[in-house]
């Protein structure tokens, strides 16, 4: 089981004590969500970010949440930013380039996740089972933080289990808190992506121990 925090709820001018917080509290892998206002409605962060996090922290994981139609420009750009892992999103590339994709990641020594919206069917995943390291079920509409998450992901979380298998984990990303977390994880998910809960209470390293509790129980 891990917890890999999102940075989006993070005051940017907090990003570098806080994100340190977090990994003196045991976080290996932070979240970061790259939002282009097209295939999402909102901005958010670039490549430069994630240059400058494995700069400041080069034995933490970054996992580049590509919330974008634009993998011609920025796939490379992340991959150069240092990205080890990067997710994209079944609903913004066609078939044919997303399998392009996947192995020009692999080949370029970058692990590789798909993303699905909450309206995808699950069953998209068995052609890429095989070839993916991961995949990210949104438990919310992807383009901002703080969302209330989606009763129905725990039943499409247990589909895609027995499509995937054990050897790709799941991850889940929207509205992750110590309850969902419990609901995710019995459905089969080992990966949490949570934001706001850790980031916008009093205390970074007790909600972390709050919510790795919760996943533990």
């Amino acid at each position: 089981m891990l917890i890999a925090p999102s940075i989006l709820n993070i005051n940017n001018l907090d990003l570098i004590k806080d994100i340190q917080v977090a990994a003196d509290a045991g976080i290996t892998r932070f979240h970061i969500d790259i939002m282009d206002g097209h295939f999402v409605p909102n901005l958010s962060l670039g490549p430069q970010v994630v240059s400058d996090f494995k700069k400041a922290f080069p034995d933490l994981e970054a996992e580049v949440h590509l919330m974008s139609d634009n993998p011609d420009d920025l796939v490379p750009a992340f991959i150069k930013a240092g990205a080890d892992l990067i997710l994209l999103h079944y609903e913004a590339i066609n078939e044919e380039d997303l399998s392009k994709w996947i192995a020009f990641l692999h080949a370029s020594k970058v692990k590789v996740g798909l993303v699905l919206n909450p309206d995808t069917p699950v069953s998209v995943l068995a052609k890429y089972s095989a070839l993916i390291d991961q995949v990210l079920i949104m438990t919310v509409y992807p383009g901002f933080g703080g969302q209330k998450f989606i009763s129905e992901s725990c039943s499409k979380i247990e589909e895609a289990k027995k499509i995937i298998g054990d050897n790709v984990p799941i991850e889940v990303d929207g509205g992750i808190n110590d309850e969902t977390a419990q609901l995710t994880k019995k459905a089969g998910a080992e990966i949490f992506v949570a934001g706001s809960y850790l980031f916008c209470q009093d205390s970074i390293p007790q909600q972390i121990t709050k919510l790795r509790q919760s996943i533990d129980e």
